[in-house]
């Protein structure tokens, strides 16, 4: 004897298959495009993080060299205050 549960059990097949089909299409419609981008974006910051180490490695290494020339100017003001003492008073 047919089950009465028979016709409801595949209306809900068929209610799931449609649901499942309306899943695959936002997943493919909106979901898809929306990861897609996030992972452009990704690779589109760590390249940009990438230049941004690479130019404060270069700024460490100019600021560097700026300190020490910064150190060695007292002694080149001195040297020059020397050196035209030194002339002016008519010494080597």
């Amino acid at each position: 004897m047919p089950s009465a549960n028979a016709p409801a059990r595949d209306q809900n097949d068929e209610l799931q298959d449609i649901l499942g089909d309306i899943l695959k299409g936002l997943q493919n419609k909106f979901v898809r495009p929306v990861l897609n981008e996030n992972s452009r974006l990704l690779t589109v910051l760590e390249e940009m993080k990438k230049t941004d180490r690479a130019g404060i490695e270069d700024l460490k290494e100019r600021v560097i060299r700026l300190e020490q020339k910064v150190d060695e100017i007292p002694l080149l003001v001195l040297t020059s205050i020397r050196d035209a003492i030194n002339q002016a008073s008519g010494g080597a």
